[in-house]
């Protein structure tokens, strides 16, 4: 009776944690006033462009660090028509265009970068003057960031949700291996299916956490909002994260369905649920696959075609 009361307190602590995750959904969550030159921009420029086009490295003239020939690049509030944007930020990679103008050389920067730059120049590309970069690879001495005091309740959301990254490798390793122990246990006999019960378990679990750092990742760093349905017109980057955001959350609802499946299979070994549960876990681990791939695409960029490019010698 002890392992059927934890495995029903787990359950119950999964259907809180699937309440918190609509309670902690931000109400206004769009990228106005969200993106600060000093904290998100300037950063990211240094990171992804000093080595290249700062002093004597300024390739083409090109000085990232100096505000005026930067400027000369953007069209405040049109993105379309910011050379620095359209021509070389948001250019075809090198593996779909070799003659692309694409900077980096090595490919375009990961969909969350390329979505606070975009964001930047559509909000009127606002670079204070006087700020400088002085270092490569990280900013030193620029003024902090002149941003509101934001509530306990924002600030402790802000900090969860900057664990969204180590937390999702949970749920993601769990319930892969779950689905290849479910689809084991059709091969063996059922010799698999606690291996594959307690791995739904605990991934479902860790699921649930996930999905809610994650919500909480995006409104910390000022992604569109939930109800933000991309259209043809979208860039790629909104489109990513919109694909993302909403396949990882069907698919954590989903293993809480199949979790209570799996249960009631448990409880009942012979009854209606002992094929069905096993059967739904495989369907989450090929979702939370792909889940996993769009995660980081959305960090490392264009990976599957670098990968396959890398193992070709191009």
């Amino acid at each position: 009776m002890r392992s059927k009361e934890v495995l029903s307190g787990f359950v119950f602590l999964a259907l809180c944690l699937s309440c918190v995750t609509t309670w902690a959904q931000p109400v206004e969550n769009t990228l106005a006033g969200k993106v600060d030159f000093v904290r998100d921009v300037a950063p990211l420029l240094d990171r992804r462009c000093a080595n290249c086009h700062v002093g004597d490295r300024a390739k083409g003239g090109v000085e990232i660090d100096d505000r005026e020939t930067v400027l000369q690049y953007v069209e405040p509030g049109d993105p379309e028509n910011s050379v620095l944007w359209s021509e070389y930020l948001n250019a075809e990679s090198p593996h779909h265009n070799p003659s692309t103008s694409v900077m980096p050389l090595c490919g375009p920067i990961p969909n969350h970068e390329l979505s606070t730059v975009k964001s930047w120049i559509e909000q009127g590309a606002n670079w204070p003057e006087g700020v400088k970069f002085v270092s490569i690879g990280g900013i030193d001495e620029l003024p902090k960031a002149n941003a509101e005091n934001p509530g306990l309740f924002a600030r402790l959301t802000g900090f969860a949700g900057y664990f969204h990254p180590a937390v999702v490798h949970f749920p993601i390793a769990l319930l892969i291996f779950g689905g290849a122990a479910a689809a084991l246990s059709f091969l063996t006999g059922g010799r698999a299916v606690y291996l594959a019960f307690y791995c739904l378990t605990w991934g479902t679990l860790f699921a649930l956490i996930s999905t809610v750092l994650g919500w909480c990742y995006a409104s910390e760093k000022g992604y569109p909002a939930w109800d933000v349905i991309p259209n043809k017109d979208s860039f790629e980057a909104a489109s990513a994260l919109f694909r993302h955001r909403w396949l990882g959350t069907t698919a954590t609802a989903l293993s809480t369905i199949v979790c209570l499946f799996a249960i009631l299979a448990v409880r009942k070994p012979l009854g209606p649920w002992k094929h069905i549960w096993r059967i739904g876990l495989i369907v989450v681990a090929l979702i939370i696959s792909i889940v996993g791939h769009q995660g980081g695409e959305l960090v490392y960029g264009d990976i599957l075609h670098r990968a396959v490019d890398r193992l070709m010698g191009r």
